[in-house]
């Protein structure tokens, strides 16, 4: 039995996702961040020491119980161990070393950028005294605009042109002429972009989120995993 233990508004979204593309029975356990601090509960820690999501454990019959956590581990997992062949792409194919940059790329590159805006989002708006409060925010923006800003808005044009490309192309999916592992990866960050900066995101990024928003295994999972703020956007 494979169960997610699924933390809401996170990367655990995309491995349901892939669950339901999978067609696999698995039950879903689901942990509820602090509505403090946003982090994850002692609940999730109970199973994965470092209390990150998304996290699976999968139980066979006479085997170690398997725990395991990662992103791009449990997509390729379960991908390799219970997916269709076409949901990979193989070292014959042409566009297997844009499979490997891409599925790494996506945790190595693209998300580092999107969670320090977050998390120094969240350092400006939290309460601080008067007298430092304008201090601590111009170095909070100098950090971000030294750094983080500027990958970001390079990624992000990198990937608008990497999209441009495959749509003038007529293509629907981030590399192949398939739905591939590479889609689960990538859509999280780019719904995420989607979510929070609504049309100034880019045409194609836009294009490519509502396309992967559309189809039936992504639409289930949403309405199995509750609470998700990057999910389709009414004001798209």
């Amino acid at each position: 039995m494979i169960t997610l233990h699924h933390l809401n508004h996170s990367r655990s979204q995309r491995i349901l996702w892939l669950l339901e593309e999978l067609e696999l029975d698995y039950s879903i356990t689901t942990h509820m961040r602090d509505p403090k601090t946003q982090l994850a509960p002692q609940s999730l820690k109970d199973i994965f020491k470092l209390g990150r999501s998304p996290v699976v454990t999968i139980e066979e019959t006479d085997k170690p119980t398997i725990v395991l956590a990662e992103s791009g581990a449990i997509v390729e997992y379960l991908a390799t161990r219970y997916g269709k062949p076409e949901l990979r792409i193989g070292a014959e194919e042409d566009t297997y070393a844009d499979y490997l940059y891409w599925l790494h790329a996506c945790e190595g590159t693209i998300m580092p950028p999107l969670i320090a805006e977050l998390v120094m989002g969240k350092a400006k708006a939290k309460k601080k005294p008067f007298f430092v409060r304008n201090i601590a925010d111009k170095v909070i923006d100098a950090i971000m605009d030294a750094y983080y800003r500027p990958n970001g808005n390079e990624n992000l044009a990198y990937v608008e042109e990497h999209l441009a490309k495959r749509h003038a192309a007529q293509e629907t999916f981030f590399i192949a002429d398939r739905f591939t592992i590479i889609d689960v990866m990538m859509l999280f960050p780019l719904e995420a972009i989607y979510a929070t900066r609504s049309t100034q995101t880019p045409s194609h990024i836009r294009r490519y989120v509502d396309a992967m928003h559309a189809r039936p295994a992504y639409i289930k999972a949403l309405s199995k995993g509750g609470d998700y703020d990057f999910g389709p956007q009414t004001a798209a």
